[in-house]
């Protein structure tokens, strides 16, 4: 394995390379452009994660409360 200097520069240019060597061209260009920061990430976010702050919030409390209780364990499962 080759090491790449510390440099932003060079690191971007070998991983360009990586990249351009097993995916090829139109691979690179589909890759980076999931990455390019288009879009709108406030209106996107919704196809992700549906709940409001509010929601998530409640639902933090919610299974704090049941921890609490001895209802669930760490990982939010039912204890039996």
């Amino acid at each position: 394995m080759r090491t790449v200097a510390a440099n932003p520069i060079d690191i971007r240019t070998a991983g360009l390379k990586a990249l351009n060597a097993a995916l090829g061209l139109e691979g690179t260009q589909a890759f980076l452009s999931q990455y390019s920061g288009a879009g709108d990430f406030t209106k996107d976010r919704h196809e992700f994660n549906p709940k409001t702050h509010e929601e998530i919030v409640a639902g933090i409390v919610e299974l704090q409360e049941a921890r609490a209780r001895g209802e669930v364990d760490m990982a939010g499962c039912p204890i039996i």
